[in-house]
């Protein structure tokens, strides 16, 4: 999985609760990094994680941007507060899940096991 997050304590903690559960996370700084490292290979990554405020490429631009690509991993927005508008527009690009900052780990871990044991896809 990518983790996008700017935000490097975040970026590490994500790194290492997904790790500890035994995936296997990849993490870049921001969305334009991550738009470079999925459509580079658009079959590396069957999940991304991405925060929604970065810099250079906001996740919503990210998932747009995807969007025009052949990525068919799951997307989790994983952000603090987002206004209903960008919440709404991060559903209309067709996002799997969207969780609030801070999310509980279990949560997270729950969904992302899901995930990877193929049971989960979509909001």
């Amino acid at each position: 999985m990518l983790c996008a997050e700017d935000d490097e304590s975040i970026a590490h903690l994500l790194k290492r609760l997904l790790e500890h559960a035994g995936h296997r996370v990849e993490c870049v700084e921001g969305g334009l990094e991550a738009l470079d490292r999925i459509v580079s290979d658009l079959t590396a990554f069957d999940l991304l994680v991405t925060d929604h405020q970065m810099p250079g490429l906001s996740g919503l631009g990210l998932v747009s941007k995807l969007r025009d690509t052949a990525f068919c991993g799951i997307i989790i927005v994983h952000s603090s507060a987002l206004p209903e508008s960008q919440a709404a527009a991060y559903r209309a690009l067709a996002v799997d899940f969207i969780l609030t900052k801070p999310v509980q780990a279990g949560e997270l871990l729950a969904i992302v096991q899901r995930v990877a044991d193929g049971h989960l896809r979509g909001m």
